[in-house]
């Protein structure tokens, strides 16, 4: 049986007349007086009786249509269960994040999920418009109506140095010293790296010397331990080589702060969920 006749049937009910339904059906009136007798054909008894005044469930129509709401309710319950379970949602992750959304999709059961390398300002902008559903990033300075976010940590900012370099027998390390020598950054999330690990220096009145720069944060490991200067975007906790260092810095420096960004009107509950989560724990 085509569900399209069980719905026509349904319309014409609520509307009580064959005209009415066929307007707010958006289909032409014989069509649906032709697709209604199909319908009664298959089923072996009349759902309706005409008059000039408009039609009237029967008995047996009343008992059908009964029946087959709750069917009709059953089955796009269904249809939306095996649509959500299908959806591939998508997960921006900005570099250098590799093991936070590791953490986060350790929290997530069900579903299937696309991560995709993504910059901040370029997930901003993807949720926004409804092409990407959630994102981690690091902390944008302003977000587009529609967008949330969530603070899932602040990692306090040390200098990552070679041990072999002069200011890492230090017990800390000032902004001063650290001004004077190649600070390495990485390309990727470049202005909001540069508002972050700048602002420090700045407010010392400070002009620190900047070094080559890396496509990635493994390229900006890699540039430290072959001494092209420091860095402080890597983040402690961070795998690093045995000939490399994380040196406290003794000024107040903006933390690093990563955020799960996602779209309000994206079926992401579990993704938030998993978010808060991380939050939680740290």
């Amino acid at each position: 049986m085509d569900l399209r006749y069980v719905r026509y049937a349904m319309a014409i009910a609520r509307a009580g007349s064959l005209r009415r339904a066929a307007a707010a059906l958006h289909i032409a009136q014989p069509t649906l007086s032709e697709q209604l007798r199909a319908l009664e054909k298959e089923i072996g008894v009349e759902l309706f009786s005409r008059s000039s005044s408009g039609v009237q469930l029967t008995e047996a129509g009343e008992a059908f249509l009964a029946q087959a709401t709750v069917a009709v309710d059953a089955f796009e319950r269904a249809v939306a269960a095996a649509r959500s379970k299908g959806e591939t949602a998508r997960l921006g992750v900005a570099d250098g994040l590799a093991d936070v959304v590791a953490r986060l999709l350790s929290q997530v059961h069900g579903g299937r999920l696309r991560v995709a390398p993504m910059g901040t300002a370029e997930q901003i902008v993807s949720i926004a418009d409804g092409t990407l559903q959630a994102g981690l990033g690091y902390a944008p300075g302003s977000l587009p109506r529609g967008v949330a976010r969530m603070l899932i940590h602040r990692f306090p900012v040390h200098a990552l140095l070679h041990r072999e370099h002069h200011l890492a027998a230090h017990e800390t390390v000032s902004l001063a010293d650290l001004a004077g020598e190649p600070l390495v950054m990485p390309e990727s999330d470049a202005v909001a790296g540069a508002r972050r690990f700048l602002e420090g220096f700045v407010r010392h009145r400070l002009h620190p010397r900047l070094g080559p720069s890396a496509a990635t944060h493994d390229l900006v490991i890699t540039m430290v331990r072959e001494g092209a200067g420091y860095a402080l975007c890597v983040r402690e906790g961070t795998t690093i080589p045995d000939t490399l260092v994380f040196t406290p810095i003794k000024e107040d420096v903006p933390p690093l702060e990563v955020v799960f960004l996602w779209n309000r009107q994206s079926e992401v509950q579990e993704l938030v969920s998993a978010a808060r989560h991380l939050a939680r724990s740290g």
